[in-house]
């Protein structure tokens, strides 16, 4: 764990805030939330059910990328209903390219649990609301306090940052003692008349003047209190204690194209990074070739494209697709568990974003056709 000095004081309790500090932070705040506060399409709503869509596709995406994502899935799939009764296909098509699938099943899941009990009518209550599948304590407090006003404070990585800085904390977020310190001090901060708006104001003051590099201090509506500007703390908080470990792995992906047809498979629906989507038939090594995979039975490669590599949480993937015709003039032979799709339709099915992207750029190239 990196170890910083503090730069006023020993660490903070929630109760050593005083209540002029509090309001003074909460006024400041939401004067600059009513000037600044970012412009969004589930803003303004009081649905739960669009607070919880944009919610959970924000939760590993960047907000302009989940923009789109949002319009279409709230065009395709407006309620609950919708999105338990939807096709899984059709589910991963909407999803397709925002990553992290096993958001999009817990939802569908959810969705399900809500038809079943509670009539379709989506919940008021914290516990039922935590109970749904995939709903944690972030998105459970963003749902209530948004769209019921309950007095619930989110703490996501805005949160951590925004109040990690401004108490000039080295407590680490990725600790038990440490999630449960900013928690406390999340809810000690709170605007318990305001609590949507205050919450909203606390994600957006995080995502564009408290950023994780290079904030904007002399922006921020806080600066005048906050224990770490004008020091190294700014660049050194929040604090981590455990490194994620990255895995690299190499996948070798056969495109196998004959007379305009090409074989893909479907991954498995229950585990996975990308659970439920199509994929090209291939072979997943542990360390990095020093030649060109053997391709299936009957066939031969052409031509090899190497993709550019792949960056998950976790997991760094190196890519390749080796595009292969039949080695002879019988028909060829595919491998168990593919099934064979026209070219052309690879549009209507969806694919991981690596492949998404080749497949998208190879044939708009013309060179498949």
């Amino acid at each position: 764990m990196t170890k910083v000095t503090k730069s006023k004081g020993t660490e903070l309790t929630p109760e050593s805030i005083t209540p002029a500090e509090l309001s003074a932070f909460r006024i400041e705040l939401l004067r600059w939330f009513d000037k600044h506060g970012r412009e969004l399409p589930w803003r303004g709503t009081r649905d739960p059910y669009r607070i919880w869509v944009s919610e959970i596709i924000l939760q590993q995406t960047q907000t302009v990328q989940g923009w789109d994502y949002y319009l279409r899935f709230i065009d395709r799939l407006p309620d609950v209903k919708s999105l338990a009764e939807a096709p899984e296909d059709e589910l991963m098509l909407l999803w397709q390219g925002l990553g992290y699938y096993s958001r999009a099943h817990n939802m569908q899941h959810a969705a399900r649990q809500i038809m079943e009990e509670h009539g379709g009518v989506f919940p008021r209550e914290e516990r039922e609301v935590a109970a749904l599948k995939g709903v944690g304590p972030y998105t459970t407090a963003a749902i209530m306090s948004i769209a019921y006003d309950y007095p619930l404070a989110v703490v996501d990585g805005n949160v951590y940052r925004v109040l990690s800085r401004y108490l000039a904390t080295d407590t680490p977020i990725d600790t038990t003692p440490g999630q449960r310190y900013y928690r406390q001090m999340a809810g000690q901060f709170l605007e318990r008349e305001q609590p949507g708006r205050y919450n909203q104001a606390m994600m957006d003051l995080g995502a564009t003047i408290c950023t994780p590099k290079s904030p904007l201090c002399a922006s921020c509506p806080l600066g005048g209190a906050c224990r770490s500007r004008g020091t190294e703390l700014v660049n050194l908080l929040p604090i981590k204690a455990h490194k994620t470990m990255v895995r690299e792995r190499w996948i070798e992906y056969f495109l196998l194209l004959h007379r305009g047809q090409i074989a893909i498979r479907r991954r498995d629906s229950r585990r996975g990074i990308w659970k439920g989507l199509y994929e090209l038939p291939g072979v997943v090594l542990e360390s990095e070739p020093t030649a060109l995979p053997t391709p299936p039975n009957g066939w031969e490669i052409i031509e090899t494209l190497p993709l550019k590599d792949h960056r998950l949480s976790h997991r760094l993937l190196h890519l390749r697709v080796h595009v292969c015709s039949t080695s002879g003039d019988a028909d060829p032979t595919y491998p168990d568990g593919t099934e064979q799709i026209p070219l052309s339709d690879h549009e209507t099915i969806a694919f991981p974003k690596p492949l998404r992207h080749f497949l998208d750029h190879y044939t708009g190239s013309n060179r498949l056709l």
